[in-house]
């Protein structure tokens, strides 16, 4: 039986309930326009499973069935403890329990998700693609995969192929909102903002289960309206970014930006001092709020 050194049994249903495991198969964001946007946003959940595993604790796999519901199978086994070697960075074993797992169901389309998307996670795009292509052999019908390789697509900055994928996943679901939101970002890449826009509206429309993938949406097309010179459009949506995130800095910068060309200055000093307040060294804010102090 292998395990994880310094990982105490004890603490393994603590440890299985903070890293949310359903993680597995969620989109991985790229390097992209959201990442960089929002840097600042942090799971207390992650936080609280990084302070667990600082404290080395000890996973096997008998500690893992019984953190989970009874009757659970090999597989349930396999695919959590792959996730917890990911997170003590044991990729080796992590691999070897999803290829292990792709061993107990090779004709399960879910298992080349998850594996492909820990790939992903690796920065092994041409695994990940495999992985994905495969899955989508499988399971024709259903969008995660053209939108998982749109993933792909963006983290190696091939933004035209990645708008390709998530069209292929929006013709088998018009209503998908998280491929409309995807294929935003990577027109936000690509300086494409009036159709970013378009694709940011169908997806605020559509059904955003998120409030990250809201406040992505809202900053996202406030970027695009303030490129465009849109003062209002771009204030609102920057206030209804700050409604789920009120720490964001770059949204309040770009919302004090937006509010000093559109005439309110008086606003765009508030969020200027604001912004200082969380990033004491940015030269730039410091620079915008000297000039319009000296007004």
């Amino acid at each position: 039986m292998i395990t994880v050194p310094r990982i105490r049994r004890i603490d393994i249903a603590i440890l299985l309930g903070l890293l949310g495991l359903a993680v597995l198969a969620q989109p991985v964001r790229s390097e992209s326009f959201s990442d960089k946007l929002t840097r600042q946003l942090n799971s207390n959940a992650q936080r609280e499973t990084q302070k667990q595993l600082d404290r080395g604790l000890s996973v096997d796999e008998e500690a893992i069935k019984a953190s989970l519901p009874e009757g659970a199978d090999r597989r349930s086994v396999l695919r959590t403890r792959a996730a917890l070697y990911e997170k003590v960075a044991d990729f080796p074993h992590a691999e070897a329990d999803f290829n292990a797992l792709l061993g107990l169901s090779p004709s399960d389309p879910a298992v080349y998700l998850d594996r492909g998307y820990y790939y992903l996670r690796r920065q092994r795009y041409a695994d990940a693609i495999a992985d994905f292509m495969a899955g989508a052999r499988l399971e024709p019908r259903k969008t995660a995969y053209p939108y998982a390789l749109g993933r792909v697509y963006a983290a190696m900055g091939q933004h035209e192929r990645a708008i390709g994928s998530y069209n292929d996943a929006i013709r088998l679901d018009s209503q998908d909102a998280r491929a409309l939101l995807a294929r935003a970002e990577a027109k936000i890449n690509l300086e494409r903002y009036a159709d970013a826009k378009v694709d940011y509206n169908r997806a605020l429309r559509s059904a955003l289960r998120s409030s990250t993938d809201r406040f992505f949406a809202y900053v996202g097309r406030g970027y695009a309206a303030m490129v465009l010179e849109e003062w209002d459009a771009a204030v609102m949506d920057f206030d209804r970014a700050l409604e789920i995130d009120q720490n964001a800095f770059n949204a309040i910068v770009w919302r004090a930006y937006s509010n000093e060309r559109r005439g309110r200055v008086d606003l765009a000093i508030e969020d200027y001092e604001r912004a200082i307040t969380y990033d004491p060294a940015d030269a730039a804010t410091r620079i915008s709020l000297q000039r319009l102090r000296s007004k």
